[in-house]
């Protein structure tokens, strides 16, 4: 026998009732406050930005170029869309629109946004931004990689553990 719900309530039903197994996505993905503090970390250790990237952001730009013994232009080619921590793969994604729910267009949300999953500081990333702590040679689209997704982290801080990537964040040496 089907179950009505109230129109209203319908929404949130669906998500409840929703079959996709998120258990093995990153807790930031389906956790918005927890994906905030870690996005608020990503800012303060790593200047996550620029705010809003359809601006021109000269000083903002300028500092990263200042940091990075680079010209403005070439500061402006180092983006999370093509950071090797950087994870667009079609697993994360699903995780994102399932976090995202049915309140919202999820893929029209993930689309407009150009949104994916920064593997360094475990939060949902826009493509157009940068940090300092860019690595080169992404996205990661999931293919052909083995690991893909086998340790994807919850976002909760482990200082009790080793951690396989270091990075050293901060100015010119």
């Amino acid at each position: 026998m089907a179950t009505s719900y109230p129109k209203h309530l319908q929404g949130a039903m669906d998500q409840m009732m929703n079959q996709n197994d998120t258990s093995s996505c990153p807790m930031p993905t389906q956790d918005i406050t927890l994906n905030l503090k870690n996005r608020a970390k990503a800012i303060t250790a790593a200047k996550y930005g620029p705010e809003n990237p359809a601006l021109p952001n000269t000083p903002f730009w300028a500092k990263k170029a200042d940091a990075w013994d680079v010209t403005v232009d070439d500061a402006k080619q180092s983006l999370c869309g093509n950071c090797a921590a950087f994870n667009v793969s079609d697993t994360i994604k699903q995780c994102i629109a399932d976090g995202i729910g049915n309140e919202a267009d999820p893929w029209g949300t993930i689309k407009l946004a150009d949104l994916g999953y920064c593997e360094i500081f475990d939060f949902k990333c826009a493509a157009s931004r940068t940090c300092d702590a860019w690595v080169v040679g992404g996205p990661n689209k999931g293919e052909g990689d083995s690991q893909d997704g086998e340790d994807m982290g919850d976002g909760e801080d482990d200082s009790e553990g080793e951690s396989l990537i270091s990075i050293k964040i901060g100015g010119k040496d």
